[in-house]
């Protein structure tokens, strides 16, 4: 499994490393920046590179449904599901905050967001910095000694690392994570992590994307977050179908709790809904 997981990395990597040789030599290439590699904020379940502009709101409503593999008794997952409500905003130019809720742990998570360079003719990459963190609020789930703030907030930082190329965006985004203390696992981590997405574009609103984390450690049971997606721009709403091992919303679970395993089949359906708002006329 090991050797099938460091497969896909490198094969993402090399794609990447591939697509920036391509781009050099493309003449087609405007001047003008790429802001935008990908369709939304959110690869799939992960940070994109991609920051909201300054003054746009945008309104997260997201659902992952149960485990598909208990078939049609229980509605290929439908029975069940977890939910999380978000908000993101552009506060200046290049730098978002954000803010949201999850039904699992009754978790509040919240980051800052910063696009520190943009992909144009001279620079082949757009480079952004994020900085999460999260915590679960659910009561009568940690024990005493580990009930305290300090004790359950984790945080989480990364670096996006994306090429646009024609049709075909890329991503690479090492990062590091300390979790808080995490009640199935009794026990709370530090280790870094590397993540790795490719996007496609079938037209110009709809797109298909994959998504995968790798952790840098081998003490947490559950399989690397991998994820596949289709997004569909109708306009004023951004529609993200996806299909992964990972049930959870925000960085920690994400990272540390993929329940799922594709080689089982024990896959959780989900979609995220975003509305997107724009307040630069009251500037």
């Amino acid at each position: 499994m090991k050797a099938i997981v460091s497969g896909v990395l490198l094969f993402h990597l090399l794609i990447f490393a591939a697509s920036l040789n391509l781009s050099a030599q493309d003449t087609n290439l405007v001047n003008e920046p790429v802001k935008n590699v990908f369709q939304g904020t959110r690869f799939i379940n992960l940070h994109s590179a991609n920051v909201a502009d300054k003054n746009e709101l945008q309104l997260f409503i997201q659902h992952r449904f149960g485990d598909i593999s208990g078939g049609f008794y229980d509605f290929f997952g439908l029975d069940e599901s977890s939910s999380r409500i978000g908000l993101e905003y552009g506060l200046f130019n290049n730098f978002n905050i954000g803010l949201g809720r999850s039904s699992y742990m009754k978790t509040f998570d919240g980051f800052l967001k910063y696009r520190i360079l943009a992909q144009s003719a001279t620079f082949p990459l757009t480079i952004t910095a994020t900085a999460a963190g999260s915590v679960p609020t659910i009561k009568d789930v940690f024990p005493e000694e580990f009930d305290s703030f300090s004790e359950k907030a984790s945080g989480n930082i990364q670096l996006h690392f994306a090429h646009s190329f024609k049709k075909l965006g890329f991503q690479v985004s090492p990062g590091y994570i300390a979790t808080g203390y995490i009640p199935v696992e009794n026990d709370k981590y530090s280790f870094f992590t590397l993540a790795a997405g490719g996007s496609a574009k079938l037209s110009k609103k709809v797109s298909v994307n994959i998504e995968y984390l790798h952790r840098f450690e081998d003490k947490i049971d559950y399989v690397n977050p991998l994820s596949a997606s289709i997004d569909i721009d109708t306009g004023g709403h951004l529609f993200q179908i996806m299909i992964s091992n990972s049930q959870q919303m925000y960085d920690q679970a994400i990272i540390t709790n993929p329940t799922g395993d594709w080689t089982e089949g024990h896959l959780f359906l989900g979609f995220n809904l975003v509305r997107e708002f724009n307040f630069k006329q009251y500037e």
